[in-house]
């Protein structure tokens, strides 16, 4: 069955010229400028309307947020010009479509009350007094220096084209930049028939500009009505996963392997003056480390999710709650080196394309709790990592707890199976 598929391909990219890099570096700031006008709004209206935390930020109808057109009026360089008026028009909307994200993400969590750790340890040291703006998820201004630079902009009757490894993007009618071209290492083509939607650019902290393509096209994929090959996948700290099969991921740690480097050169930074030659010098040399753990992890991810996705029909995994696991001090690190989260997202793609099925057990499934064998459940195991063996007080079955996790969750797939089956 032929239908069209929205996939993402990340490019190396190179501005033509000075000019074009500073128009890019432009729009970055435009879109920081709009999302920041958007917060302090935001945080103006809580103050005045007493907000206490527990409550659900207001809709932008009722905070009477002004419109993008408002605001970069309002934005007026030395001479009264509106400056905004320079930049791509995406880069400003996309950043209140941001906004509306993060108001919304804030509202699923804002009956926690939880606030930031490092709030609460000022708390604690200085004595100060917290605000809503101590609150975990609030949006928060973007900084200059911290915050990603990118910005994204769409294609609108072929504003977008590639011409021989050349990317052109659309600029402001007011720019004086008659077009805006980058050019890409395409080291693999676009499928064909592809056609773009939209383009975010960005730069990393050591320089480099990078363009995502988003494109759609037409793919044939052939559904696998009766999946034969089943696996169940077991979240785990040390090996990353283990799955139904016994077999473990042994995912090889790439922060912890340049972690003590790491930390020298970080030491080295600290010491210099900030700004200087040597300070940027030694900040690049950190960034390329930095860069390069992420770009292993990446590359071993998308390795080991392809090579699952090949030789299974269906792969079930666990709706585990990363976030949580992130807060925990001791997994913290582990958690947030392994990615498992992006590999759950890779191999979904993956499998899909292949006509393939990915399930993803719910939260509430007691995968870990259950005998494999006969259904017991074993409420001990439930907050105690530390047990890592068992024998089920029902049938008396000795259990690896990661293995029979896994077992757990290949069963819950063939259950699923069976019951979509009966329904269709």
């Amino acid at each position: 069955m032929e239908t069209i598929v929205q996939r993402g391909y990340v490019y190396a990219a190179m501005p033509a010229s000075k000019e074009v890099e500073t128009y890019l570096r432009q729009c970055f700031g435009a879109a920081r400028k709009l999302y920041n006008l958007h917060v302090a709004h935001l945080y103006d209206y809580l103050e005045k309307n007493d907000y206490q935390p527990g409550e659900r930020l207001p809709s932008m109808k009722k905070m009477q947020m002004p419109s993008v057109s408002t605001f970069k009026k309002q934005c007026v360089d030395e001479h009264g010009f509106p400056y905004l008026y320079l930049v791509d028009a995406f880069a400003s909307n996309e950043a209140k479509q941001h906004f509306q994200k993060a108001i919304s993400a804030f509202n699923k969590i804002a009956y926690k009350k939880q606030f930031k750790k490092s709030a609460l340890q000022r708390q604690k040291t200085l004595r100060t007094e917290l605000t809503f703006r101590d609150l975990q998820g609030m949006p928060r201004f973007h900084s200059k220096k911290g915050s990603k630079a990118s910005y994204t902009t769409f294609n609108q009757n072929g504003t977008i084209s590639i011409r021989e490894g050349v990317l052109y993007l659309p600029t402001a009618q007011k720019s004086p930049m008659n077009e805006v071209a980058l050019t890409l290492n395409m080291h693999r083509p676009l499928p064909k028939g592809s056609s773009i939607k939209n383009v975010t650019v960005s730069v990393n902290a050591q320089g480099k500009f990078y363009v995502s393509l988003c494109v759609a096209f037409p793919k044939e994929i052939a559904l696998i009505k009766q999946p034969k090959q089943i696996l169940g996948i077991d979240y785990s700290q040390s090996h990353f996963f283990v799955d139904s099969e016994g077999k473990k991921a042994n995912y090889p740690q790439y922060y912890r392997q340049a972690e003590e480097r790491l930390a020298n050169e970080q030491r080295l930074l600290s010491r210099r003056v900030k700004g200087s030659n040597r300070w940027e010098k030694q900040r690049l040399v950190v960034a390329r480390l930095q860069t390069k753990v992420a770009n292993q992890r990446k590359d071993w991810l998308h390795k080991k999710s392809y090579a699952l996705a090949r030789r299974y029909d269906m792969v079930v995994v666990e709706d585990i709650d990363l976030r949580s696991l992130s807060q925990n001090k001791r997994y913290a690190k582990n958690q947030q080196d392994n990615g498992f989260g992006t590999f759950r997202l890779y191999l979904q793609y993956k499998l899909e394309d292949r006509g393939r099925r990915f399930v993803k057990a719910p939260k509430q499934f007691p995968s870990t709790q259950l005998c494999s064998c006969c259904g017991c459940k074993n409420t001990l195991l439930k907050g105690d990592v530390g047990i890592r063996y068992w024998k089920c007080p029902s049938c008396e079955v000795a259990h690896d707890r990661d293995i029979n996790a896994a077992f757990n969750l290949k069963q819950y797939g063939e259950r699923h199976l069976h019951e979509s089956h009966i329904s269709a």
